[in-house]
């Protein structure tokens, strides 16, 4: 029989089982070199070759002896025979007891037991039907070096199985083949008692990781109700009976945190409370929540809120006065009039009648009116990616959202710091049903038709071609041009691109929505391109199936998708998807 060379290097035979090459501890003490121990069935040939400095070859092989079934009649006791070799209980049938050295298991189908040498173990049923159950007998044979500590892979009780039909039916096959000489039969044998080992082995791993997750669950309970106390990782891992770098590791697994930030989080939590609701000093929130002093905790809560526990309070007050630099959408999508905001946000043709009262400040999001914005005196300013953060952070408490957040994450991360949660679900729920009638629909009418999103800016020798395009590719999952599709499959793509306008075909598809900004140069050069031979031939423009568009399709916030929404809806003709 030839070996493989990818496998552990050892090959098996029946007929005596042999360890070669050097000494070994087996199950009836240490084996000499080549000694045979004359095993019943089957019998089986280790031999080690390079494989033996392997820290990933099998530490112990578990040798099949005997299987039998034993059965119990009703209402009766049977005694187990007593033997050195290890034991393994399969159930079969019926619903009793197993009683053994003190202890009693219920025996049920589904579940499985090993004990060791000389236990004895009795089979009590006390019921009106038959009892029985496949009892096997094993030796375990160590491959390690006797200098090495014997691993304990299967400890003695009950084992979880799962499934338990594979248990059931590899018994049963070893049973019905117990008697069969051939020798690829008895290696048949060997494999279906693996398979029983096997099962049994992931059954222990998982009940010992059971078993570590509940002590990590005792203390996360502890954690939660003892937040003040002054808790170390060396503590929290001591009460799980692990070492520090197991519990970290299965801690992080079961939050996404590690023990430390847990705290940190279950602290900040109970100090957002108090700072809305208890009308405490800082000094003395702090004081209850466990942090050292005032300045401990307003380092941490910053740290890991983004903002000072005085901004939190701010943004929390039921009339806050908010200058929004930026996220205008969102405040008015929240239920949230900002007392400022800048003057081309205001102009967005979708916020049309909901931005009446509403103080100018300065021209653009980047272009502010430091001037104006003191004179209003707001509770809090609104900025996004940091910009202009540190002037605005000396005329009033400043929060800055990253622009770069996926939208109704960044929708609910505004709504959350400004206690509108329950208005931003209801807002997201709604949007989601429109979004689905109107996506139902174009499934049905487009079928696989190609959209693209072009903006004019560039033009006459250039036009930005969009390959992130919210309403269209991500909400109504619209398929775009073959090569607008390669792009968006590479991580870290741009969401839009110069394109020489000579090579505007290849990017254009069945739908043409097109930007065009309102100043004088704009409006003419899209004229222009109006008349030209390379718009002309487009086969979205001789279907007329191209959508002129402003800016306002530019823009990301909730007030501006739901306007696209019901925009694309019409243009597409899908307009009977809002009704």
């Amino acid at each position: 029989m030839t070996s493989c060379p990818l496998a552990p290097n050892w090959r098996m035979r029946f007929g005596c089982f042999q360890i070669k090459g050097r000494s070994q501890e087996g199950a009836r003490g240490v084996l000499p070199q080549d000694e045979e121990l004359p095993f019943s069935r089957p019998e089986v040939e280790v031999i080690l070759s390079n494989a033996r400095n392997s820290s990933t070859r099998l530490s112990t092989v578990y040798v099949w002896e005997e299987i039998r079934i034993e059965n119990c009649e009703p209402l009766s006791r049977r005694q187990l025979r007593q033997t050195g070799r290890h034991t393994m209980i399969v159930s079969r049938e019926g619903a009793g007891s197993l009683i053994t050295g003190g202890r009693e298991f219920c025996l049920e189908f589904g579940k499985s037991f090993i004990f060791p040498p000389g236990i004895a173990m009795e089979l009590d049923n006390s019921s009106e039907y038959p009892l029985s159950a496949y009892v096997l007998e094993f030796l375990p044979v160590s491959l390690r070096k006797k200098r090495h500590k014997t691993v304990v892979s299967l400890p003695e009780g009950e084992y979880r199985i799962v499934p338990f039909a594979r248990m059931i039916e590899s018994a049963r096959a070893l049973f019905e083949n117990r008697h069969l000489k051939e020798e690829a039969d008895q290696y048949g044998n060997h494999l279906l008692f693996q398979e029983m080992i096997h099962l049994a082995l992931k059954a222990e791993e998982k009940g010992r990781d059971d078993d570590a997750a509940r002590a990590v669950n005792r203390t996360i309970n502890y954690i939660e109700t003892s937040y003040s106390l002054d808790l170390s990782l060396a503590q929290l891992a001591e009460m799980s009976s692990m070492s520090t770098r197991h519990y970290s590791r299965l801690f992080r697994k079961m939050t996404g945190k590690s023990p430390i930030e847990y705290l940190i989080e279950q602290r900040l939590n109970r100090a957002k409370r108090l700072l809305l609701t208890s009308g405490d000093s800082i000094q003395e929130i702090a004081a209850s929540t466990g942090f050292r002093d005032p300045f401990h905790f307003s380092r941490s809560f910053k740290r890991y809120t983004s903002v000072s526990p005085r901004v939190y309070v701010h943004l929390r007050k039921e009339n806050i006065r908010v200058a929004a630099m930026q996220y205008l959408g969102e405040m008015l999508a929240l239920g949230v009039k900002p007392a400022g905001a800048p003057e081309k946000l205001l102009a967005g043709g979708y916020f049309r009648g909901m931005t009446e009262g509403i103080a100018r400040i300065g021209n653009s999001v980047v272009q502010p009116d430091l001037a104006s914005l003191t004179e209003l005196k707001p509770d809090v300013i609104l900025t996004f990616d940091g910009h202009h953060y540190e002037d605005y952070a000396k005329i009033a408490p400043s929060l800055s959202v990253p622009w770069s957040m996926p939208f109704f994450e960044r929708f609910r991360y505004i709504a959350e710091w400004i206690g509108r949660s329950r208005e931003a679900e209801k807002w997201i729920a709604d949007y989601s049903e429109r979004l689905e009638r109107t996506r139902e629909i174009a499934e049905k009418k487009l079928g696989g038709a190609t959209a693209s999103f072009f903006w004019t800016r560039g033009l006459p020798r250039n036009f930005q071609v969009y390959y992130d395009m919210p309403i269209l590719y991500r909400d109504l999952k619209l398929a775009s041009p073959s090569i607008v599709s390669s792009v968006r499959t590479k991580g870290g793509y741009p969401f839009k691109e110069d394109i020489p306008l000579k090579e505007i075909r290849r990017y254009s598809g069945d739908h043409l929505f097109v930007v065009v900004s309102d100043d004088p140069d704009s409006v003419r050069d899209m004229r222009s391109l109006n008349e030209s031979p390379i718009w002309r031939d487009l086969p979205a423009v001789k279907k007329n199936q191209v959508y002129s568009l402003t800016t306002d399709w530019l823009m990301e916030d909730p007030i501006s998708l739901s306007g696209q929404l019901v925009d694309v809806a019409r243009m597409l003709g899908l307009s009977q998807a809002d009704r």
